[in-house]
């Protein structure tokens, strides 16, 4: 039988449905889970809008004197470069003049103005003495009672002083390499600036001297870790024997005379 012409067959089926609507469910629905451009990162400052020079004037106590720490110094590393490069071109005279004031006036800002502003530090020299003859060297440390130091004006102060002599004594080899010592008069002059206010300010802290005096430990300790290790006292000392045994002893003879002569 022709399942096709039965008034049942397949193309007369018809399928029932039905939805019961008497039942409510109060379910939550999940939140969307936030894509890879929504999940925050904790790398990335949550306020983007906040520019860097805006963190900047939050974060330090004193923004314009941490401005004018690195303002000069900036200043005059720009000249000293952009006259290294086109120094055909430029006079030398002019070029080392500017940078020398730039410098003058980065040492005296630092002396002055920063170290007491950012770290209560200060540091100068007296003369004594009738004649004159005699020079003191003061350095003062504001009491921690009445002054109280900013830990990001700290971090920025120390590192910037520390970097600064690294930085031109880098550039003093650079041009001894390439025999430029007409440079080098700038870059000596930044040396010894820079490094005087390093050493005044070293002597004004006490935390800087434990922690100099701690990475000095840290050194020898990791210079002889490193010479045992390679038995470095070991191979002088196989040097040493061998050198000695090289020599020859000294033999004496009597001659004739009775005198001892002496054989290598």
């Amino acid at each position: 039988m022709n399942s096709y012409n039965h008034p049942q067959g397949p193309n007369d089926l018809q399928f029932m449905t039905s939805v019961d609507t008497s039942i409510q469910q109060n379910v939550q629905v999940p939140q969307q889970p936030p894509t890879l451009n929504q999940i925050p990162d904790a790398n990335i400052p949550q306020n983007s809008d906040e520019s860097l020079v805006s963190q900047f004037m939050k974060n330090s106590a004193h923004p314009i004197p941490a401005l004018f720490h690195i303002l000069f110094k900036a200043l005059a590393l720009t000249v000293y470069l952009l006259g290294g490069v086109v120094e055909h071109g430029t006079n030398f005279i002019t070029v080392t003049v500017i940078c020398i004031l730039l410098l003058a006036a980065d040492f005296w800002v630092v002396k002055n103005i920063t170290g007491r502003l950012l770290v209560g530090l200060r540091w100068w020299a007296q003369i004594e003495g009738e004649d004159g003859s005699e020079t003191r060297w003061i350095f003062e440390a504001a009491p921690s009672e009445t002054y109280v130091t900013n830990k990001f004006d700290s971090t920025w102060f120390w590192s910037i002083l520390y970097l600064t002599p690294v930085v031109w004594t880098g550039y003093f080899f650079v041009g001894l390499l390439k025999w430029n010592f007409g440079w080098l008069l700038t870059v000596s002059f930044a040396i010894i600036l820079s490094s005087a206010n390093v050493y005044g300010y070293y002597h004004c802290s006490k935390d800087q001297k434990a922690k100099f005096q701690q990475m000095v430990a840290k050194g020898a300790e990791y210079g002889a870790g490193a010479a045992i290790r390679h038995n470095v006292f070991g191979k002088m000392a196989n040097f040493t024997s061998a050198f000695g045994s090289s020599q020859q002893p000294q033999q004496t003879q009597m001659n004739s005379r009775g005198q001892e002569t002496t054989f290598v």
